[in-house]
């Protein structure tokens, strides 16, 4: 609990939903957050501060280099140099199949969750570099999805999101090698069905999405909580729901049987 007492955490898209829960519980462990978001942050910020905890908003577009650059800036001067890094943002949007996906939301999608999470980690590596040299809490959290682990057999298709997801798993591998040896910890976290607003609001308006989401799903308080467990073990892959666990297996053992076939030349599946 102690690890990151007066800690300075910068949650993208940290208004809402997962990571407003990511923010509230960094605010709990002794940090000091600032949310970077594009759209009204405030009652996000006042939960922190009527909780007891220091937090500040910065209104800015992940996929715009120039203005993350800012926000690291802005950050610097306001609480210091930054320790843990949250990659969260998320735009709305982007249902369906590839082939049915609309193009200028399938663009923006890309835009934040491939190009926003690379400007948040050029923008913030030498801060997160430099804690780490001064025996600093220094972590990356990559907030994925169970889409990071496979494809869901028990979702509808949101083909662009899964595509999205699966990249915030390569930045994580990527990262995990290029800040090997430099003690910052890089994870990714996997939750499935999440009781963010929209999921609720979904769930008010279908008794048939209700019934099959409300059993599974669990609150963004509680994934919060497991991230940051899992954050501060240095888990590789923090996976919250025990739903994603039997289809992610089915894909990581096809994987390895066809590794197996390559590596042998014997068709062993």
């Amino acid at each position: 609990m102690t690890e990151l007492n007066d800690a300075v955490v910068v949650v993208t898209g940290g208004g809402t939903g997962v990571g407003r829960g990511l923010g509230l519980e960094a605010a709990r462990r002794g940090a000091r957050v600032l949310i970077a978001t594009n759209s009204d942050a405030s009652d996000a910020v006042q939960a922190i501060r009527a909780a007891g905890g220091v937090a500040d908003w910065f209104d800015v577009d992940v996929s715009d280099y120039p203005a993350m650059k800012g926000l690291a800036e802005y950050t610097r001067s306001t609480f210091g140099s930054v320790n843990v890094l949250i990659n969260n943002a998320m735009p709305e949007g982007a249902v369906g199949t590839l082939a049915n996906s609309d193009p200028e939301v399938t663009r923006r999608l890309f835009d934040v969750c491939i190009t926003g999470y690379f400007n948040g980690i050029h923008v913030f590596a030498q801060d997160l570099k430099a804690s780490a040299a001064a025996g600093r809490p220094a972590y990356v959290l990559n907030v994925g999805s169970e889409h990071s682990l496979g494809v869901p057999p028990h979702v509808p298709a949101v083909s662009a999101y899964t595509v999205s997801k699966y990249a915030a798993l390569g930045f994580t591998d990527v990262l995990r090698r290029d800040f090997a040896d430099t003690g910052v910890g890089v994870s990714l976290l996997a939750p499935g069905w999440v009781l963010t607003e929209r999921v609720r609001q979904f769930i008010e308006l279908s008794t048939e999405f209700a019934e099959s989401v409300e059993p599974i799903a669990q609150t963004p308080a509680a994934v919060a909580h497991a991230a940051f467990e899992g954050l501060l073990r240095h888990e590789y892959i923090i996976v919250t729901n025990a739903k994603s666990v039997p289809f992610a297996t089915a894909h990581a053992q096809a994987m390895l049987a066809e590794l197996g076939c390559a590596a042998t030349g014997v068709d062993l599946r």
